[in-house]
């Protein structure tokens, strides 16, 4: 498969869109982010920065520096003209590495650069954007990608014209001369994948290189089935396993280019975000070990992790979350964690562990609403008739509780009807007030058992979390008793998950 280089390689010109409405962030790059002293790109040639911008025809009264990080610009510096047409950016510290632009006033995008190594240049730009009419002195990298800039704006220049020709020609019925035109389009995609290979391998330390390597799709071998057919679970794994087979994870700077945050989002939001905990945990393991040998690389990505598998809403996704903290945060990894936050980190995975899907839940010995000082009928949350127990915690006094409960009554008694019924409801009541309780039990009359008084042979209130969850809080066990779902979800979609998980269950058993 062709690939389309030219379109998606242009960034210089692609990215001037970002500037229509920018709103600068205020340096708010990640604090107390320490560079690995043995990372290579660390090394300095000169102390402190001057970058000089003579720009043609420019009347600002004010230009911005802004360097891109994630989805954002962050506003790094910004300077008053130094001389006619001339800015002038010059001080004792060095500026972050990674890719800039220089903004005027008026937030119109005048150039993208590097900043790398060497923080001493002079740059000749104009206000028309025309690069052709650029130039750049003592600056290796950024003479190579000013030369790209240049070669790619010729392409596409030249490819939006052939393409109108190509279409003009198709309307016109005319094939051959269609054609044509299409050929030389694929000869431009051709020659400009040749060019970019050529720039990587001259200059691959360069952190241009290094991003224009960062574009390049990943080739899968065609795997193929014993009948021939395509083998797509084959060259999936291998798309999960090189996925970032054209990024340096040692090397900070990616955060610092546009590149990486989509690929993130990509690989861990996208094509691993509904695989099964123990598989995104592999995945995670590699993808960090990979950053390890850079500590501002790796606080960034186990930061960032965190973060989004803490606060994800999908199912088994708390696992992942425990797996990251144990295995980084509360293995002694994460020097920039305080005590305060370690602490956070403990109680947080201590509560987790024992409802993680995959754990066996604890037998529940909790009384019924006999509950008196004479008679009191104790159930067991192990002797369930079906299959699959849904544990139930809810506050009779609760305006959610009672319409949840009122949603999977109506489930419950579809599939009864039906004959199809698979679980049962051990229905736990938090409540201390038992007449209450009682009450509101004889009122609603619920198919399902129903326990509660707050007493029982553990504190499951404790146990399973719900002074943080609150209620209403469901849990799933299978006919074993282990946790096969742990969050609530909608009581119409019971059965949906009931069946595909014996589904998943039924494709573990046959590839074991």
């Amino acid at each position: 498969m062709r690939k389309n280089v030219i379109f998606l390689m242009i960034f210089g010109m692609v990215l001037g869109g970002l500037f229509a409405n920018a709103a600068f962030a205020q340096n708010d790059s990640p604090k107390n982010l320490q560079k690995s002293r043995n990372n290579p790109a660390n090394y300095r040639d000169k102390d402190g920065h001057e970058l000089i911008f003579n720009i043609k025809g420019s009347q600002d009264t004010l230009v911005y520096l802004v360097i891109h990080y994630n989805d954002k610009l962050i506003l790094k510096d910004s300077v008053k003209p130094a001389g006619k047409e001339k800015f002038v950016f010059k001080g004792t510290n060095r500026y972050d590495d990674g890719l800039y632009s220089l903004v005027s006033g008026d937030k119109k995008l005048y150039l993208n650069f590097i900043l790398d190594n060497n923080q001493h240049f002079e740059y000749n730009l104009d206000t028309t954007g025309m690069v052709d009419n650029f130039s750049v002195k003592n600056s290796p990298e950024n003479a190579e990608m000013l030369r790209f800039q240049k070669k790619t704006s010729q392409a596409s220049e030249q490819a939006n014209a052939w393409s109108k020709k190509r279409k003009d020609f198709e309307a016109a019925g005319n094939a051959d001369s269609a054609n044509y035109y299409k050929e030389k389009l694929v000869g431009i995609n051709d020659e400009m994948t040749a060019f970019i290979d050529e720039l990587i391998a001259k200059n691959p330390d360069f952190l241009f290189s290094k991003m224009q390597k960062s574009y390049k799709n990943i080739d899968v071998p065609e795997y193929k089935n014993e009948d021939g057919t395509p083998d797509y679970h084959a060259q999936s794994i291998y798309y999960r396993q090189h996925f970032w087979d054209n990024f340096d994870l040692a090397d900070h700077r990616f955060i610092y280019i546009p590149s990486f945050d989509p690929k993130m989002k990509d690989y861990f939001l996208k094509l691993l975000y509904h695989q099964e905990s123990d598989t995104i945990n592999k995945y995670i393991d590699i993808f960090l070990k990979k950053t390890e040998a850079d500590t501002f690389m790796f606080h960034y990505c186990v930061d960032w992790l965190s973060y989004q598998f803490e606060t994800s809403k999908v199912i088994g996704h708390d696992a992942v979350f425990y797996h990251i903290a144990k295995t980084n945060q509360l293995a002694g990894k994460c020097y920039w964690l305080d005590e305060d936050v370690l602490a956070k980190y403990q109680k947080r995975t201590k509560r987790l562990e024992p409802i993680l899907i995959g754990k066996v839940a604890p037998e529940l010995l909790i009384p019924d609403t006999t509950l008196t000082d004479d008679i009191t009928k104790w159930h067991s949350s192990y002797k369930m008739e079906k299959p699959y127990t849904i544990l139930w915690f809810y506050d009779p006094d609760c305006p959610t509780c009672k319409k949840e409960s009122k949603k999977m009554r109506a489930v419950y008694d579809s599939l009864e009807a039906l004959g199809k019924r698979n679980f049962d409801v051990y229905a736990i009541a938090n409540d201390s007030d038992i007449p209450r309780w009682k009450k509101y039990v004889k009122e609603n009359a619920y198919p399902w058992l129903q326990v509660g008084g707050n007493k029982g042979n553990l504190d499951y209130l404790e146990y399973f979390n719900i002074y943080e969850m609150g209620n209403p809080a469901m849990f799933i066990m299978n006919k074993d008793h282990v946790i096969i779902l742990n969050k609530r979800i909608e009581m119409s979609s019971i059965p949906q998950f009931l069946e595909e998980y014996e589904k998943i269950e039924e494709a573990k058993r046959k590839r074991e």
